[in-house]
C-alpha cells in the first residue's frame, strides 16, 4: 500500500510514500507548516513522513493496534490513541522518542480502548475510554507528569470526537 502526495491546487499527484504499513482505517495529522505528515496505522505504526521530499523520515510501531492521533497546537508533540494495548501514546514531533504513556483504566479498574483523539489549546489532549465509558482530558505542558482530569459516566462506548474550534467543547 502506498500513500500518495497530492497537489491540490495543481489537482496531481506530486509523489507516493511506500512503508506505512496497514492503512486500513488509518488517519493523519500535519506539522504546523504543513512540511510533515504523521499517520497512524492500524498496525500501532506511526510514521513522519516529509512531504517535500516524498520519503519517510522515521516509522516506529509503538503498540499493537492504534486508531488515530492528534499534534499538540504547538508543533511538539504527537499523541496516539490506542487499542491494544489501549492508553495513549505521546512523542516528539520531531524525533519521535516517547515522551509519556498513559493508561486507560477506568473507574471500574478495567483497561479499555481510546478512541476519539482530539488536540486541545495549550499543549491538552482530550480522548474517550471506549470500555468504560470516560472521557479523558490529557495536560502535557509537563510531559514527564500529564496531569489528566477524568470525566466518567459519559454515556455507552463513546467513539469519535470533535473539538470546537475555540477548543472548548468535545
Amino acid at each position: 500500500v502506498n500513500f500518495p502526495i497530492v497537489d491540490t491546487t495543481e489537482r496531481k499527484s506530486i509523489g507516493r510514500v511506500e512503508g506505512l504499513g496497514d492503512l486500513s482505517h488509518a488517519s493523519a495529522v500535519f506539522s504546523p507548516d504543513q512540511r510533515y505528515a504523521y499517520v497512524f496505522g492500524r498496525d500501532g505504526g506511526l510514521t513522519k513522513v516529509d512531504l517535500l521530499t516524498a520519503v519517510i523520515a522515521k516509522r516506529i510501531v509503538q503498540a499493537g493496534n492504534a486508531i488515530g492521533g492528534a499534534i499538540s497546537d504547538d508543533g511538539a508533540l504527537i499523541a496516539v490513541s490506542n487499542y491494544e494495548p489501549g492508553g495513549v501514546r505521546v512523542f516528539d514531533a520531531r524525533t519521535l522518542d516517547p515522551v509519556a504513556s498513559i493508561p486507560a483504566v477506568g473507574a471500574d479498574g478495567k483497561t479499555s480502548k481510546t478512541v476519539g483523539l482530539v488536540d486541545l489549546p495549550g499543549r491538552r489532549f482530550a480522548w474517550a475510554l471506549y470500555d468504560a465509558g470516560e472521557i479523558w482530558i490529557g495536560d502535557l505542558t509537563n510531559v514527564e507528569a500529564p496531569a489528566v482530569t477524568r470525566l466518567v459516566g459519559v454515556g455507552k462506548l463513546p467513539y469519535d470526537g470533535n473539538v470546537t474550534p475555540d477548543g472548548r467543547h468535545y
